[in-house]
């Protein structure tokens, strides 16, 4: 663990992206003194969407495309 003010994190984020890479946690201190954590996660890609997954799964009655109740007076 190495732990890193917000000045020397800015000034040195190649070293603090690389230790957090190697598995290492980082500790950055604010100003405030809160501390905010970094650790290295591998964000899993998103496959391939594929048309059609839910077809036959949506069912739209006729009723659907009735108009509004709210709109009768328009439409007349």
């Amino acid at each position: 663990m190495k732990t890193f003010t917000i000045e020397e994190a800015k000034q040195n984020l190649d070293e603090v992206l690389e230790h957090a890479n190697q598995g290492g946690t980082v500790i950055i201190i604010g100003e405030d003194e809160k501390a905010y954590e970094i650790v290295s996660t591998i964000v899993p890609k998103k496959g391939a969407r594929k048309a059609g997954l839910f077809k036959g799964q949506i069912k739209v009655t006729d009723e659907f495309f009735e108009p509004l109740p709210e709109f009768k007076p328009y439409m007349e």
